[in-house]
């Protein structure tokens, strides 16, 4: 065998046809790496290796077509047919020497890699996996074209025979997804070389795979020496009855070696799903489950079922991977994949005149409960935004948080309500749909109520939200609030600079009864102070996060960064009684003043009378009450912190909001603190460019010089 791999690898060199392989090979890797990764300033060697995986299917065929049907060409198969070497040990021999060339191609590639790790940064652990299924791969295809090159009478047919067979490959592969019958499809995909390295470009060692394509390989080696048996013994010897003893025999030893790596391979792929037995090994480890998700997985209780709502080869890869992962890690949760075009009783069923099914979704049910959460595309992942020029971009995947706090929502036996109060020129749905939908994703119960309505009753295990109410509440309203908050009831209020707060008698007594006491004017800060305004505009102010009980994580962490549009001031709390605590939560820079409003006001420069800051800006209450109940306040004198997207994106006003509301109705949502993935791998220096340049210059180019120096001192022997 050793003679026979020797003999082969040296032919790779002294002809043509190891040189046009590592050549081509690397002149269209190089053009894929420059327009991947060079144009583009980007660092993502699995896309571009997963590109240079399809060069198999175009160059195995030329690295195989001569091993065995040349020798038949030549007529000198027979003297290899009889020769004292084991036909394993000729077609292990061939087999390795093309896989030599391989694998020596698939090294001068790292180059590429190094390019990337010099100018950019490269994940170890990730590029490894990569690599290893873009060998397997090269493997199997290299086997396969093997036996085709014993099956054809020439190198030519060999190659022709080679890429039929790799391109039909990929065409099935294409094709899966188009087939209706499921057991069809899952079969297909079960034997497909492109499907079983995906989980390896994704960064996911797969220990089915790996058996997969070296069982693939083995078997291709096996049907070749079968195949080349069957030729140096056609009559077998001993008459009829030994030709047919002898290719019984053989046929069968072949069909139970079919049959034995069929089953191991069902067996590991079943096992690898049911287990979850990958690793992840991806340079974000998105599929990776954080402790706090172990946690709620081990204290699940009820079953819950997931309804992934793809249409077949439309899969988000990673959200499939991670929901295999969520299977395997408890018995109570179930998941199947659903396309919405061909299953309209599904999103008929868990639409609501709120919020409807759509396509890329998740729908998360638990039946016990009857309570479902439905996560939409945009909950998979967190925006970030530029300041300067006010842009968005992916930060993150948050598919893990996303998932496992609806597994706590749909579960769970009490879902906090948060009840918006209307009817009093408070802002309305439109407005708030940004507050709403925070809310709703970290699994609050909102809704929306009016005072007014007779057979309202607001109950005090609900908080209730007034939006800067511009109309006073009514004496029956009032007597309502009076209930509510005596029996411990909770409130989160807003009220902006521009409310009409001293024509509210009743309201501003309900803000009384908390210590707030609003300050007329708007607050705005010194030119001089950058560092509490925002671009420039003075009266969007950035104030200062003062350390409470509900804000003492925050301000610790450095997540106590805010910013409050047109702010309105309040007196800062002085001594209460024993049964108020009042405490300043946010407050403006020592600098700023508050400016009076009046109808002919032209400027908000400062003028003699303003009253100089620092102003509170929010507060929080809690005063017990007669009953012995505890009823706690929130109140911000800006309603845009509170309510616009924009601000949520850029500051931690998400994580105030959310951590107060949490204070007030004593207990969470579902805002589990799992750390989104990052979105975003690190750009490569612009610098890579013209290093990068040179080396996918030279590589094929010295590939060229090798070959016309080795060919031309032969050729001249």
């Amino acid at each position: 065998m050793k003679a026979i791999w020797k003999r082969e690898l040296q032919s790779y060199f002294y002809t043509p046809v190891g040189y046009v392989f590592v050549g081509v090979f690397l002149l269209v890797s190089s053009i894929l790496f420059f327009l991947t990764i060079l144009q583009q300033h980007s660092g993502d060697l699995p896309t571009f290796i997963g590109q240079m995986s399809y060069l198999w299917m175009l160059l195995s065929p030329v690295l195989t077509m001569r091993l065995l049907a040349e020798e038949r060409q030549r007529k000198t198969d027979q003297l290899l047919l009889t020769s004292p070497v084991s036909l394993t040990g000729i077609v292990t021999g061939k087999f390795l020497a093309a896989a030599t060339v391989l694998l020596a191609t698939a090294g001068l590639t790292l180059v590429y890699a190094a390019v990337v790790g010099v100018y950019g940064q490269v994940f170890p652990g990730e590029l490894t996996v990569n690599y290893l299924g873009f060998i397997l791969q090269g493997c199997a295809f290299t086997a396969m074209d093997m036996y085709l090159s014993g099956c054809a009478a020439t190198p030519v047919s060999a190659a022709v025979l080679g890429f039929g067979a790799n391109f039909l490959l990929w065409m099935i592969d294409m094709l899966r997804d188009q087939i209706s019958v499921k057991w069809i499809a899952e079969g297909l995909a079960f034997l497909s070389l492109y499907n079983r390295n995906e989980a390896f470009l994704m960064g996911q060692m797969s220990p089915a795979g790996m058996i997969y394509e070296i069982s693939f390989t083995i078997l291709f080696l096996a049907m070749t020496v079968y195949h080349l048996e069957n030729r140096r013994n056609p009559l077998g010897g001993g008459g009829q009855d030994g030709r047919w003893k002898r290719c019984g025999i053989r046929t069968g030893i072949l069909v139970f070696m079919i049959a034995a790596l069929a089953a191991v391979n069902i067996c590991m792929t079943t096992l690898e799903k049911d287990k979850g037995w990958r690793m992840d090994y991806s340079f974000n480890g998105i599929t990776t489950q954080s402790e706090t998700t172990r946690e709620v997985l081990k204290e699940l209780k009820d079953p819950v079922h997931i309804y992934a709502l793809f249409p077949k080869g439309q899969e988000d890869a990673p959200l499939m991977e991670l929901l295999d992962r969520y299977a395997a890690a408890s018995p109570l949760i179930t998941w199947e994949q659903s396309d919405p075009g061909l299953n309209p009783a599904l999103v008929t069923r868990f639409s609501t005149k709120t919020e409807s099914v759509t396509g890329d979704s998740l729908i998360v049910y638990c039946e016990k409960t009857g309570r479902w959460r439905i996560l939409s595309p945009a909950e998979f992942i967190s925006l970030s935004m530029d300041p300067e020029t006010g842009t968005y971009s992916y930060a993150g995947y948050t598919y893990e948080r996303a998932i496992t706090s609806a597994l706590v929502y749909v579960t769970r036996e009490e879902i906090p309500r948060i009840t918006i109060i209307q009817g009093h020129g408070e802002l309305d749905g439109e407005t708030l749909q940004a507050f709403t939908d925070l809310m709703t994703r970290n699994h609050y119960e909102v809704i929306f109520r009016n005072l007014a309505e007779s057979e309202y009753e607001p109950d005090p295990a609900e908080l209730i939200a007034f939006f800067s109410p511009m109309r006073d509440i009514s004496e029956v309203e009032m007597e309502k609030l009076q209930r509510f908050t005596e029996a411990g009831g909770c409130m989160l209020i807003t009220c902006d600079y521009s409310d009409p707060v001293g024509e509210m008698p009743n309201y501003r007594s309900l803000l009384r009864s908390y210590g707030f006491l609003p300050r007329e004017g708007i607050v705005v800060a010194e030119a001089e102070d950058s560092s509490h305004y925002y671009n420039n505009i003075r009266i969007d102010l950035i104030p200062e996060m003062l350390s409470t009980d509900v804000t003492m994580d925050l301000v610790a962490s450095g997540a106590n960064t805010v910013l409050m549009p047109g702010s309105r001031a309040f007196e800062t709390p002085g001594g209460t009684d024993r049964n108020l605590m009042v405490f300043p939560v946010l407050q403006s820079g020592e600098k700023a003043y508050l400016k009076q409003l009046s109808p002919d006001m032209t400027s908000i420069e400062k003028t003699a009378g303003d009253p100089s800051g620092p102003f509170t800006l929010a507060l929080q209450a809690q005063r017990v009450t007669a009953g012995g109940y505890v009823s706690r306040a929130f109140l911000c004198g800006s309603s845009g912190m509170m309510t616009e997207e924009q601000i949520y994106a850029m500051t931690d006003a998400q994580q105030l909001i959310l951590r107060m509301t949490e204070h007030l109705t004593g207990q969470s949502g579902s805002n589990l603190e799992i750390m989104g993935k990052s979105a975003v791998r690190p750009a490569l220096s612009a610098r890579g460019n013209g290093m990068g340049s040179v080396i996918v210059t030279v590589m094929p180019l010295a590939v060229l010089m090798a070959a016309a120096i080795v060919l031309l001192r032969r050729k001249n022997r």
